[in-house]
Parts: C-alpha cells; sequence; structure tokens
C-alpha cells in the first residue's frame, strides 16, 4: 500500500517542527544536573506510558494484531535500551542507544510509517512524540551527564544488531508475523542499510575525540 502521508503537506510541517525541536533541544537540557534523578524518571515513564496508551490505542480502535501490533519495532527497542540505561544503570549501552536514537528517530521521522488512519489521528502524534523522546534522551545523556562512546562502539552495535535483526526475522519466519526490520521495510536490505548508518554515525565522534582510541599501559 502506498504511503500518502509520505512527504504530503502533513508530513512536511511535521518535519519543520521537528527539526526546529532539534535546533532547541539543547537549551532544553540547561541546569538539569541537580535535577537528574527526576529527569531521567519521568524520560523512563514517558517512555512507558506512551507505549502503554498507543497499544491501548489500537486496541479501542479494533485493528490490534499480535502479528503486527506488539511494540517490538526497532525504535521500541532503542527506547528498551534507553530505559535500561536510565533506570537499571546499564551505562555501557549508551555505546548502541546514542546512534539507534539518531537514526531511528530522524531516520522514521523522514520515511514516515504507513498509518492506517488519515491524519491527524492519536497514533500519528504518539508516533511523533516517541521519536521525540529518543532525541531528548539522547541530548540529555550527552549534555547532562556527560556520557560519551568508547572504542567498542562498533563492535557493541554490531552485537546489538545481530541479537535485535536476528530476532525479529526468526519471528517473522516461525508466526508469519509482519514486523518491518528497520525504516518501515520488510527486507533484508533494510538490515544492512541500519547498520551501515548506525556506524557511521560514530565516525564524526571518533574523528573529534582522539581520547577514544589511546589505551593504557
Amino acid at each position: 500500500m502506498t504511503n500518502t502521508f509520505l512527504f504530503s503537506r502533513e508530513h512536511l510541517i511535521i518535519l519543520l517542527i521537528f527539526a526546529i525541536f532539534m535546533y532547541f533541544c539543547n537549551r532544553l537540557t540547561k541546569n538539569l544536573l541537580p535535577y537528574s534523578y527526576i529527569i531521567e524518571k519521568i524520560i523512563c515513564w514517558l517512555i512507558v506510558l506512551e507505549i502503554v496508551f498507543e497499544q491501548v490505542s489500537i486496541i479501542s480502535m479494533g485493528n490490534y494484531n499480535t502479528l503486527s501490533s506488539l511494540p517490538i519495532g526497532i525504535s521500541r527497542f532503542c527506547a528498551y535500551i534507553c530505559i535500561a540505561i536510565l533506570f537499571f544503570k546499564q551505562y555501557h549501552l549508551f555505546n548502541v542507544f546514542f546512534s539507534w536514537s539518531l537514526v531511528c528517530s530522524i531516520g522514521e521521522i523522514i520515511l514516515f510509517k504507513e498509518i492506517p488512519y488519515r491524519f491527524p489521528n492519536i497514533l500519528y502524534f504518539l508516533f511523533i512524540f516517541s521519536k521525540v523522546l529518543l532525541i531528548y534522551a539522547n541530548v540529555y545523556m550527552v549534555e547532562v551527564r556527560k556520557f560519551k562512546i568508547n572504542k567498542y562502539a562498533i563492535r557493541d552495535n554490531l552485537i546489538a544488531c545481530i541479537l535485535y535483526f536476528s530476532f525479529i526475522l526468526l519471528l517473522n519466519i516461525i508466526t508469519s508475523a509482519n514486523y518491518s526490520y528497520s525504516f518501515s521495510e520488510l527486507n533484508l536490505t533494510g538490515i544492512l542499510v541500519f547498520f551501515l548508518i548506525t556506524t557511521a554515525v560514530y565516525i564524526p565522534v571518533f574523528i573529534s575525540d582522539k581520547e577514544i582510541f589511546k589505551f593504557k599501559k
């Protein structure tokens, strides 16, 4: 089915608003370090509430299908990584979250997935809100908590991709489910593209931060 929303007037307006948010996002993290405990809990609960509200909305519209509606898409998996970092203190996962949050949010806002409802529908706004949360969480971790990726980032990204895409691939094969791999695609090319793009995200960081590759004697 052709996605008539993609690059329509409504979509272009959303892209503009999202671009403005990204421009001002850094300013929304100023002077939050003393309140970091509260902010992190708020981010985690907003993610959980958004996912629950989306599931309830789909059920209430009578279109819920376990073969396509479960919150296990790649951006959802990225959101779960965010919760693991902020709520369960699994800070090493920032290597993966850094690139995945950028690619999942920006990529999926640009290549807006097909939602089988007319705009404006609550699911459109929940979709946009979920991307905003990922971007804000990333900026918060970098600007407020001063998280940094390390020299194992590409390796960790590869491991995460193998684990996630293997799970989705097996799920689709065994249950005949219809879950996309990345960017709303159902083909294996999407997996390779996602890995290459998320890997490329690390390159500017590696170039700008020479300390990443310094080994202790």
